[in-house]
């Protein structure tokens, strides 16, 4: 079984100290903090997750919309290849705020259709200030023009048919708005790709296998979405999700 932990404690480098507790009924213990810090940086883990459990049900901080993700071989497992809606979303239910960096190691197995979709929900909240999971029931075909009535930014990596000039595309809702797109990487079936997506204020950062593949300052459209709810998300992909770090950035 995961054990995840909260640490308490700043630390400066080289000298480090660590604190430890954790819990299965109480909620914080599944989130850990983790300070490092020198002259100009200072990060705080805020959750880790390995996804380290029997085959099964997400955990109970986790929900999904459309077809049903699951744990298996110790991943966060979606399969909307070919199966019912034949979209899916696994949202999990931290809110999230400020400056952060989220990463996570994807892999694609299979699309029929060469989709190769790999999508990220980042700060998403509802508009009328009610919990994601409150209304859930409206989304539960996981029918994509749902999401784009909410508030909160797309993350798109899409090989659209093409593998190897795979498109990248950040959006802004509600309203589906494009703030920036590009072409050019590739996302290929059987290939584990390690994904990082940064905000730093407005300004917003696409990483893959450490090469930033696109970066936007968001000026336009709706008021910038400072906090909000994180989630996978897919479309006629099979795939998996694993090794889920969220870093608070000051």
């Amino acid at each position: 079984m995961k054990k995840k932990m909260k640490l308490g404690l700043f630390f400066l480098l080289p000298i480090i100290c660590s604190l430890s507790s954790s819990s299965e009924e109480d909620m914080s213990s599944k989130i850990s903090g983790e300070v490092l810090m020198d002259e100009t940086i200072k990060e705080e883990i805020l959750f880790k997750e390995t996804f380290s459990y029997p085959d099964g049900p997400l955990p109970v901080e986790w929900w999904c919309e459309g077809n049903t993700a699951v744990i298996k071989d110790g991943r966060l497992f979606m399969d909307a290849d070919l199966h019912h809606h034949r979209a899916s979303t696994a949202w999990l239910d931290y809110n999230l705020s400020g400056n952060i960096r989220i990463e996570f190691d994807v892999q694609i197995v299979s699309s029929v259709d060469t989709a190769n979709n790999i999508n990220c929900f980042v700060m998403y909240s509802d508009p009328e200030g009610k919990h994601l999971r409150e209304t859930s029931h409206i989304r539960e075909n996981g029918v994509y023009n749902h999401y784009h009535k909410l508030n909160g930014y797309i993350f798109t990596f899409v090989a659209n048919k093409n593998p190897e000039d795979a498109r990248i595309r950040f959006r802004d809702n509600p309203g589906f708005n494009l703030l920036a797109e590009d072409f050019g990487a590739e996302v290929i079936a059987g290939k584990t790709y390690r994904i990082k997506i940064e905000k730093r204020g407005n300004n917003f950062q696409y990483w893959v296998n450490d090469e930033k593949l696109l970066e936007k300052v968001d000026d336009e459209y709706n008021d910038l979405h400072a906090k909000g709810l994180f989630g996978f998300r897919t479309w006629h992909t099979a795939l998996w999700w694993d090794n889920l770090i969220i870093t608070r950035l000051d």
